[in-house]
């Protein structure tokens, strides 16, 4: 159904005090929504009216198939040897795990990790705290890597013609091709590979091109920065990248983008930022954020504008006009007095970012409202491109226009799945058939390998050597946590092929660090191995001044016809590479909760003018390309713009990704790439869309609180109960969660997924509530559906002190630890399900099939071997990671030392790139998570049920004019 806006606002303007919504159909109390919300199992309110004693009869085969289904056993592979450790390690001990710090790539630059090796074999990857792109942290797609490591469709033979070859037969068919390109000197040689900052590759690169001086190389990404390094040369005549410092800045306006999710150092920044808000000696900063969809920056922004992608331009040139940074702007917007004077009171505290689907003129008219306010040197700098530059390398199109002319006679794709991702208007597929020889190094026979005639297998990052530069330069090192799982080849041993050189890919890492420290070269090789990163080897700041030549030129007058198509990476799969990744598949997106696809999305005003409601399908066409892709109502949206994620629609993914959502690549053109008018028209049809935005949906007051600066909440009384207090004479565990610091990024939820083993469930028993998920992130809304406030709440087990669930098992299977763990012992369960109706968290997870064993389940080896993996008919729930306290406790007992705080650290409080999740021992008043328990914006999660729960939050905190 459709939703009326004005009904909605009359009655929110009725509310007393804030109301929280999850979804506008819930905010509308539409009767099928009111009652999903009220079922505690909605799949169950959807089947036949039972009678008592069929119903008996169930539940008595249910119960005899769930003790059988406890004894079932799991199959054990055998894994590979551990390859490479740090040098200062006495030895391998078996059964103790091995820590391998290594970095990466997304999107051409590095973030540093450390993997965990069970036995050789790679089972959890966290961050590595002395890396300046991570700190400690990760994202979604570090965390993920492990699945893709294991990924039974990665591509395991060299491929001709569709047709498997052995590596003899590849390399008797590659030295005579080889040959004839030394003596040709590459003509007729085309190279296509993605942007990369790897100083190894570079080099190789380098000695490949004086090796074949005719040859010509080309770089594509779909995800690319042209628009920012043109900028660059046109405002300072040279090609630099910024590099940004939230910790300086006390007003930040972004224009699109997202700077906590999409940019190289969005793990850094958003640390910055959370730094900066807990800098007690200074005054909250200020953060606007300007854009057409809504972003996690936004989200955590004390004011969003939606504008559409067609007006930026004239935003940017008004808000340059009243900084004196540029020409008479050709129009104007009520907000630019307010975030005019918010950055001149900042001085050179301030920071504006453009995005990088910005077009080229508003980022220019960024880098001059940065000079003139003085931001370069204090809350960004300038470096050299870490990447190969536009004047050394050409474009897909001029490959296209080569090939189209008869002068590619030999093509080598290097990574990336340039078929699939390539603008719609370059038939690249149709291109590359036309070349005589056409050879393709990728992970996957993907649509690129598809139309090759050669494809050959590249080995996954966690298998290679090799290095990588973070967003300031910082070099990491790769090196493989494990021997190769399959065969193939890194881009650096293939390139050293070419190079004339060999396949060992140490040794090609080596040379070129070899060539640079002289004869440091061993010391520093071990240390830079240990730690992960090279010491010093950040870029230097070079100084940038805008040319005297450079005149900012007006924008055109937007046009008012047609419909905005915005084109963005997708939250979970990015550009379609991770599309095989069923945990990432399965992983709500921060703000539509979508899992398995992906959809058009709009604004409510937008949804009202055409009459479309989520789900229904529409028809959008760029320039006579059509796609049909199902429309979701996002609150916040920019009116008159549809938002189109990338990475779905694919056809050779894998078993995983194959046929999950619409292909956007599909309308995408050359020339508007990331922002193009379309139509859009109804379809007259539903495509279901699968969201968990109503599972597990909390009842009650209070959810999420909101502070002033300096406030203190109200503190519930202390209420009598009739449990009996629990003695803690040790520890006793407890976790605080800053709802002021969480920015809704999921790094904690594929975390847990990775640590605990989660199962995948796939889409059909998602859509069914059933995901596994032992956290969540609630996502609510405040205020106006048109442009209201965002929260995030992460939700795992409350480990209450006086546990509902506990009292109800009826084979005690849910216990209390004598240090305050609500355990789950399960071999005991037997699957009534009890504990989980009575839990008012809904934070309990049930086993409905074994989902270790279905198409969609992870692989055994992805298994992390501390944790017992659950059968069918057992429920599971979050532990606070208790195999972590217990192999803390085992190394403490063995060193004859008590714990000391902060080494046990959760697997979701370990991602958290803002440090949002603390936990610790609560005995200890001087632990940090004590201490936070302490605050005055501490409260219990629908605290007034006394259940006295040991995970507590503390209330975000906002300025009273945006909290009003």
């Amino acid at each position: 159904m459709t939703i009326n806006l004005e009904a909605l606002r009359a009655r929110l303007a009725k509310e007393e005090g804030p109301r929280l919504w999850r979804s506008l159909e819930e905010l509308a109390d539409v009767p099928e929504v009111r009652r999903y919300v009220e079922a505690e199992f909605p799949d169950i309110v959807q089947a036949s009216h039972i009678d008592r004693r069929t119903l008996l009869r169930l539940m008595s085969a249910s119960l005899a198939l769930g003790g059988l289904a406890a004894c079932n056993g799991s199959e054990t592979g055998k894994h590979p040897p551990l390859l490479s450790q740090s040098h200062n390690m006495p030895g391998y001990v078996p059964g103790v795990p091995v820590t391998i710090a290594t970095s990466l790539p997304l999107n051409g630059y590095g973030r540093g990790v450390l993997v965990k090796a069970q036995e050789g074999r790679p089972v959890k990857i966290e961050g590595n705290p002395l890396h300046p792109a991570s700190l400690g942290a990760t994202d979604v797609f570090a965390q993920a890597e492990i699945l893709s490591l294991y990924d039974p469709d990665r591509s395991n033979a060299p491929v001709q013609g569709g047709a498997p070859r052995s590596w003899e037969e590849l390399t008797n068919f590659i030295r005579p091709v080889r040959n004839e390109l030394v003596v040709d000197e590459g003509r007729g040689l085309h190279v296509l590979m993605p942007p990369t900052s790897s100083p190894t590759l570079h080099r190789l690169v380098g000695q490949a091109r004086q090796l074949f001086p005719h040859a010509q190389w080309h770089e594509f990404s779909p995800i690319d920065d042209g628009n920012r390094q043109a900028a660059a040369r046109a405002v300072f005549g040279r090609d630099v990248e910024l590099v940004y410092d939230l910790t300086q800045a006390d007003a930040i306006v972004t224009l699109g983008g997202d700077l906590f999710a999409e940019e190289a150092g969005h793990i850094r920044y958003a640390a910055g930022y959370q730094a900066r808000r807990r800098a007690k000696e200074r005054e909250l900063p200020h953060l606007f954020a300007v854009e057409t969809r809504p972003s996690l920056v936004g989200a955590r922004a004390d004011e969003r504008i939606p504008l559409r992608p067609r007006d930026f331009e004239a935003f940017a040139e008004a808000l340059a006009a009243a900084l004196d940074a540029g020409t008479a702007p050709s129009g104007s917007h009520p907000a630019i007095p307010r975030l005019a004077d918010a950055l001149r009171r900042a001085g050179s505290r301030s920071l504006l970012v453009a995005g990088r689907e910005q077009p080229t003129h508003v980022h220019a008219l960024a880098l001059a409202i940065n000079a003139r306010l003085g931001a370069f040197g204090k809350t960004l700098r300038a470096i050299e491109p870490l990447r190969i530059t536009a004047s050394e390398i050409r474009t897909l199109a001029d490959l296209a226009e080569a090939i189209q002319a008869g002068q590619v006679s030999r093509l080598v794709i290097l990574g990336g799945n340039p078929v699939y991702t390539a603008p719609a208007d370059i038939d690249l597929g149709a291109l590359v058939r036309r070349v005589p020889l056409s050879l393709h190094l990728g992970q996957h026979r993907d649509e690129t390998a598809a139309v090759c005639q050669w494809h050959i297998p590249e080995s996954h990052p966690l298998e290679s050597w090799g290095d990588l530069r973070a967003f300031d330069g910082t070099v990491g090192l790769r090196q493989p946590a494990t021997t190769r799982l399959k065969p193939g080849l890194s881009a650096e041993e293939f390139l050293g092929l070419m190079a004339g050189q060999n396949t060992d890919g140490r040794g090609l890492v080596q040379a070129a660090w070899r060539e640079a420290w002289g004869d440091a070269f061993d010391e520093r090789w071990a240390r830079s191995l240990e730690d992960g990163v090279i010491e010093g080897s950040a870029a230097p700041t070079v100084d940038v001044a805008i040319q005297s030549s450079w005149k900012p030129e007006p924008a055109a007058p937007a046009s008012s016809a047609g419909m905005d198509v915005l084109f963005a990476p997708d939250p979970s799969v990015w550009d379609g590479f991770y599309a095989n990744n069923g945990w990432l598949q399965e992983l709500p997106k921060p703000l539509t909760k979508q899992v398995w696809g992906n959809a058009a999305l709009v604004a409510p005003e937008t949804a009202e003018i055409f009459g479309l409601s989520s789900g229904d399908a529409i028809d959008l066409s760029i320039d006579g390309r059509v796609v049909r892709a199902p429309v979701w109502v996002l609150p916040g949206h920019a009116p008159g713009a549809v938002t189109l994620t990338l990475g779905y629609g694919r056809q050779s993914a894998g078993r995983i990704g194959n046929g999950i959502g619409f292909d956007a690549y599909a309308i995408r053109p050359s020339d508007a790439r990331w922002f193009a008018k379309g139509e859009i028209r109804r379809a007259g049809e539903k495509i279901p869309v699968i969201s968990t935005q109503q599972n597990h949906s909390l009842q009650g007051g209070d959810i999420v609180r909101v502070v002033a600066p300096d406030e203190a909440l109200a503190q519930q009384a202390v209420q009598p109960s009739i449990y009996p207090e629990w003695p803690y004479k040790d520890h006793a565990w407890g976790m605080a969660i800053d709802l002021d610091a969480c920015i809704g990024c999921n790094a904690c939820m594929i975390a847990c997924q990775a640590e605990n083993n989660i199962a995948i469930v796939g889409p059909e028993e998602v859509a069914k509530g059933r995901e596994m998920h032992w956290l969540r992130v609630d996502r609510y809304y405040a205020g106006d559906p048109v442009s209201p406030e965002t929260y995030f709440q992460p939700v795992p087990c409350m480990h209450c002190e006086t546990a509902p669930c506990e009292v109800v098992c009826p084979v005690n299977a849910t216990v209390h630890s004598s240090e305050g763990l609500n355990d789950m012992v399960y071999n005991r369960c037997i699957g009534t399900r009890t504990c989980s109706n009575n839990c008012p968290y809904k934070v309990r997870r049930f086993n409905f099939v074994d989902y270790q064993g279905t198409d969609f389940s992870a692989p055994s080896d992805a298994m992390n071997p501390q944790v017992t993996v659950r059968d069918r008919g057992v429920m599971e729930k979050c532990t606070f990671c208790v195999q972590r306290i217990g192999a803390a406790r085992a190394n403490a007992r063995v060193e004859d030392r008590r714990l000391s705080d902060g080494e046990v650290m959760t697997a979701c409080q370990q991602s958290c790139p803002t440090q949002a999740i603390v936990f610790g021992d609560i005995n200890d008043p001087g632990s940090a998570v004590s201490r936070l328990k302490q605050s005055p914006r501490n409260y219990a999660l629908l605290g007034a049920l006394n259940t006295k729960p040991r995970t507590t939050y503390l209330a975000r905190v906002e300025d009273p004019k945006e909290n009003g």
